[in-house]
């Protein structure tokens, strides 16, 4: 098996911005991060390894950024 990633970025509308990875390792196995990050670059919420159950990779990534863009959007910002 080949590795496989799927790589997501986004600056949100109060300027937050997030970044998700959803990677299948060779093994199989699913590998992810989901960061969450000021304007300014400085870290909000970075999470090396969120546990999506049963999900495939794409399911997986669209699962990380709801939760990234609902940390991002609950953030007040200047």
């Amino acid at each position: 098996m080949t590795e496989r990633h799927l790589d997501h970025k986004e600056t949100l509308s109060n300027g937050c911005k997030i970044e998700v990875k959803a990677e299948i390792l060779r093994d199989g196995s699913l590998k992810m991060f989901i960061g969450v990050y000021w304007p300014d670059g400085s870290v909000i919420s970075e999470n090396h390894d969120p546990k999506p159950h049963l999900l495939d990779m794409e399911a997986a990534l669209d699962w990380g950024i709801d939760i990234a863009k609902g940390i991002g959007n609950s953030q007040r910002t200047l």
